[in-house]
């Protein structure tokens, strides 16, 4: 499989996390949040891995919010992808992050 071929998969999974993700959180009723915690995916990129990561948080607790829920813990370790040549960032990470988060 072409190096191009791998990114397109890539950022296509990372786009779908973070779709997957917002239609949780837009379908999630504050009422079941209740005290238990609920899980949210957010994807990010950056022009490092430091930098992908937080942004990952940063799109999972946004995502969290939309539900009312605004205290969030970091779940495992995130994933980073890092990209050489990508068509319009040309050298650039991407990572997932799985937050945790409770009223």
């Amino acid at each position: 499989m072409k190096l191009q071929a791998k990114v397109r998969l890539a950022y296509i999974a990372l786009t779908m996390a973070g779709a997957t993700a917002a239609l949780i959180g837009l379908s999630a009723s504050p009422a079941l949040a209740g005290s238990s915690p609920m899980l949210f995916t957010g994807g990010g990129r950056g022009a490092t891995a430091e930098g992908a990561i937080l942004s990952a948080i940063d799109d999972g607790h946004n995502s969290a919010a939309a539900s009312g829920l605004y205290t969030c813990s970091v779940v495992d370790q995130p994933a980073v992808f890092e990209v050489f040549n990508h068509p319009y960032f040309g050298h650039t990470f991407f990572a997932e992050a799985t937050v945790s988060c409770t009223p």
